[in-house]
């Protein structure tokens, strides 16, 4: 708000066209000069700024996500807009009414609220909160190349792994403990998915103090169809799973269940049937895995910048998480404000997590990371960012501005062939995004 004096009106002055001259009275004018010197005190203070102004760490968050999602054949299309507003992390968001189920069945999708993005600098001015077309360059913190960040960005933190071996060396790399980590089940048949290989042993997890989250197919390689698990001819089997989890005294385990499924590489795509099939089947599993396991977290994970995820979310009542998983690449965020344009995408970050705040639910990045820009098929198509640690930055930033619904982010390290190539440690393929995120976590 814009101060100025009131009653401060302009002194009088000669009449036109009058021609007397008079002489001056020195006690007025030495009373005058008292007059303005109160005026321009009274001026000095009211167009002081008022503080409070900025958050007491001087940094400003800037929201860059969908202020308006638009249905466009049944997949939601942001309109990517930003504004700044001053505040800590995460505060600074809207909420608004959730859609009637009718119009989710229908492939609509609602106006979701914006998640928060934070800057790292502190304007000269306080920010405007008028809406632009597109959003705003964020200004990247300088980050200390070192190891032991030891700042978790909020909810659990931790990595893809396959051994506790692994988890120990990522939780020295970052300086900061595990307390999530991300698996993957046996797909190849029913008992090797009903009864995991994690959690039988010490170096399997058995005595991990943190979280499991089990990705999970909707039936095994080459052992089911959609249409059988839509009615239901599978719960038997997953019945067995939830028994599982609660003898195993993990009831409270994360299952993300056929993620990435608006990708079109795995079986369970929804691009391989059609929406209703995929959604029944989704809530079979789900209804199956809660007979024996109520405590069971379910996680509903897209993958990122690809279509056809909204016109099949099952549900509230069928969902705990709202989970996607994102890379650095279709498009690369080589830049603050193309970190902030794709996040706003209609099935970007940015977008899942205003999702997740209108459904009332947390949100989750159960894969994220760099890909290189050798031996990927998006570093092949100039759309992998490589060793980057923007991206880095800004997810860590977007994870502590939201701090407030995120379940849980698991890096995923990788450096198999023809894979991401998104690996940190062992081996390390991005000094410069290693030390980024060493220097963060």
């Amino acid at each position: 708000m814009k101060h100025r004096p009131e009653n401060n009106s302009s002194p009088p002055r000669a009449r036109a066209g009058s021609r007397r001259r008079r002489r001056p009275h020195h006690p007025a004018w030495i009373a005058s000069l008292g007059v303005l010197a109160l005026l321009a005190a009274a001026l000095g203070w009211n167009i002081a700024p008022a503080g409070g102004s900025h958050s007491d760490d001087g940094s400003t968050t800037v929201e860059a996500a969908a202020a308006h999602i638009h249905a466009r054949g049944g997949v939601p299309k942001p309109t990517p807009s930003a504004s700044a507003g001053t505040g800590r992390p995460g505060r600074n968001h809207t909420t608004v009414a959730s859609p009637s189920p009718s119009r989710l069945a229908s492939g609509g999708a609602p106006t979701a609220a914006k998640p928060g993005v934070p800057t790292a600098t502190k304007p000269a001015s306080p920010p405007t909160t008028k809406p632009t077309t597109q959003p705003p360059a964020i200004q990247a913190p300088i980050v200390p190349v070192s190891n032991g960040g030891g700042s978790v960005p909020g909810g659990m933190s931790g990595v893809s792994a396959g051994s506790m071996t692994q988890v120990r060396a990522w939780e020295s790399f970052r300086g900061s403990p595990v307390n999530a980590v991300l698996t993957f089940a046996d797909r190849s048949s029913w008992q090797t998915m009903t009864n995991p290989w994690v959690g039988s042993g010490p170096e399997k997890f058995s005595t991990f103090n943190g979280t499991w989250i089990i990705s999970q197919p909707f039936f095994p390689t080459g052992g089911g169809d959609m249409n059988s698990c839509a009615s239901g001819a599978y719960s038997s089997h997953w019945a067995d799973f939830g028994r599982w989890l609660v003898n195993k005294g993990r009831p409270a385990s994360i299952v993300r269940l056929a993620w990435e499924f608006n990708g079109n590489w795995f079986p369970w795509s929804v691009s391989k049937t059609n929406a209703t099939t995929w959604v029944n089947c989704f809530r079979q599993v789900v209804g199956a895995i809660r007979s024996t396991d109520p405590q069971a977290r379910i996680d509903w994970a897209l993958n990122a910048h690809s279509g056809g995820a909204w016109s099949v979310y099952p549900g509230d009542q069928y969902v705990d998480i709202i989970g996607i998983d994102t890379y650095d690449q279709w498009p690369a965020s080589t830049t603050d404000a193309a970190f902030a344009a794709q996040c706003a995408e209609s099935t970007g970050l940015c977008s899942v997590i205003a999702f997740a705040r209108q459904h009332g639910k947390q949100f989750s990045v159960p894969e994220w990371g760099l890909v290189g820009r050798s031996d990927t098929g998006a570093g092949r198509a100039g759309q992998a960012g490589g060793d980057n640690p923007v991206y880095v930055r800004n997810m860590y930033r977007t994870f502590a501005a939201n701090r407030d619904v995120l379940a849980y982010e698991t890096y995923f390290n990788n450096s198999e062939a023809n894979n991401v190539h998104s690996s940190l440690l062992n081996p390390n393929e991005n000094p410069n995004g290693a030390a980024a995120y060493a220097s963060l976590w």
